[in-house]
């Protein structure tokens, strides 16, 4: 195991009385307004690390996924429905980025508002490649439009095929 396992971000218990509308101060207090502002930049953060996530799923191997946020944040894996989850989760566990399957058999990958543009990319690639190697799909299996990222990977992927084609030959 290399680098720093990603973890997903435990939810404090102050996140949850803040949007219930259950946290009071006192008159002159200034921590409810201050942790309201955080609460609402960490949200706003939370939800752009989980943008440039599903991003990249969907344009590398064509998965679709959704935010969680409950005592961990994690996006949530759109997979095959013949899918080993567990396999899928404990693969992606051992690529540093936490993961597990929940009650429901569905696969979490952790996320955070604290990841660095670098542990975005951690948490795509690890992701990525144990979908792609264990699954055996990738984004241009998809009948979908592609984007110009995808159009351009898929022509180099082929030129690459032809030339291997050609050289046996």
């Amino acid at each position: 195991m290399r680098g720093t396992k990603l973890l997903a971000w435990r939810v404090p218990p102050v996140w949850t009385s803040l949007q219930t509308g259950e946290a009071s101060a006192p008159e002159n207090s200034k921590v409810l307004p201050n942790q309201k502002r955080l609460i609402k930049a960490a949200q706003a953060t939370l939800e752009a690390v989980f943008a440039d996530v599903q991003t990249g799923l969907r344009e590398t191997v064509g998965v679709e996924c959704s935010l969680a946020v409950g005592e961990r944040c994690s996006v949530v894996l759109d997979l095959p429905g013949d899918t080993d989850t567990e396999q899928i989760a404990r693969a992606i566990d051992l690529e540093n980025v936490e993961a597990w399957r929940d009650a429901d058999g569905r696969v979490h990958a952790g996320l955070s508002p604290w990841f660095s543009t670098k542990d975005v990319d951690q948490a795509v690639l690890s992701t990525v490649k144990v979908i792609h190697v264990l699954l055996g799909i990738h984004a241009s299996d998809s009948n979908e439009p592609k984007s110009l990222g995808q159009k351009i990977f898929g022509a180099v992927a082929e030129v690459i095929n032809i030339q291997k084609k050609i050289e046996k030959r």
